[in-house]
């Protein structure tokens, strides 16, 4: 029925750990998404010998319904309980955070300093227009409506909802309906989302770790100018950055940019060797970095 549609209910959406390695990695999914979204690098670096935990953040998955009594302090110490969890089994060396994630494990790497970082679309910033809209917009229209106008024979949309209610019927007028009702975001949590990305802005400068961000230089949701503003604030002396061709999405399986970004991942997270050289401006293509502007 109708009714029973839930999102997020399938086991690729659960909280999951891979790999007997010796060290442990933590990956910290996006918004509004769950442990399924880095599914694809994590089984890469179980392979590499990694042991790997992806939780599942308060807010997400099943507990979507709950998203606006969540606040992003649940999100960071929930990531750090799952930190403190993988260390008491063996030493915690990587953590790897995507998209909002990343702004999860910028808190938690300030915190923490693990040996090892990689922010992958590091969100931390958005628009000036939607931070400015996002907290008077609240006041007066508490949750948008994303899919009030959905094209439900647009594939991409059809794709996306076989993933997130692979059961429901999208040629069901009744199915259609109930989507473009009661599929909501919470415009409460769209601000603490800004509040997370803000405050892991200010700890950039804090994170000793050595670390790797990889941005796509066609991504509409985290920029590449934003990126490179956040790598400014960082330690260069600790730090590679990448930017491949691609948008906000580098962890789809099977794609050139996941393909650049495995190997990217695999060469910076290689035991006892040295992280990839923070490269000097030169007359390469930007397939991978060549030059970060000054501010």
């Amino acid at each position: 029925m109708v009714a029973d549609l839930q999102p997020y209910q399938s086991a690729e959406h659960q909280p999951f750990r891979l790999g007997e390695g010796v060290h442990a990695a933590l990956l910290i999914h996006g918004f509004p998404g769950t442990p399924a979204e880095v599914r694809p690098i994590a089984e890469v670096l179980a392979q590499l010998g990694w042991r790997v935990s992806a939780p599942l953040l308060p807010g997400f998955g099943t507990d979507i319904v709950n998203l606006n009594q969540r606040r992003y302090s649940d999100w960071i110490e929930s990531a750090k309980r799952e930190w403190q969890l993988l260390q008491a089994i063996t030493p915690g060396r990587l953590l790897v955070g995507y998209s909002m994630g990343a702004a999860v494990a910028m808190h938690l790497a300030a915190q923490s300093q693990p040996e090892r970082l990689v922010l992958i679309s590091p969100f931390w910033r958005a628009p000036r227009l939607v931070s400015l809209l996002v907290p008077l917009a609240r006041m007066v229209i508490p949750k948008l409506h994303l899919f009030k106008k959905a094209d439900f024979n647009d594939p991409r949309l059809r794709q996306m909802f076989a993933t997130i209610v692979p059961d429901a019927n999208l040629d069901d007028p009744e199915v259609q309906d109930f989507i473009r009702t009661r599929f909501t975001l919470p415009l409460t949590a769209m601000q603490e989302v800004l509040h997370l990305g803000r405050s892991a802005y200010q700890l950039a400068r804090n994170i000793q770790s050595t670390t790797l961000i990889i941005q796509g230089t066609d991504d509409p949701i985290v920029r590449t100018p934003d990126s490179r503003r956040l790598v400014r604030r960082m330690d260069k002396a600790q730090l590679s950055y990448r930017e491949i061709r691609a948008g906000h999405d580098l962890l789809a399986p099977g794609s050139v940019q996941f393909a650049q970004l495995v190997e990217e991942v695999a060469a910076f997270t290689r035991q006892g060797q040295p992280p990839l050289p923070f490269e000097v401006p030169g007359s390469l293509p930007i397939d991978l970095l060549t030059d970060i502007p000054k501010a």
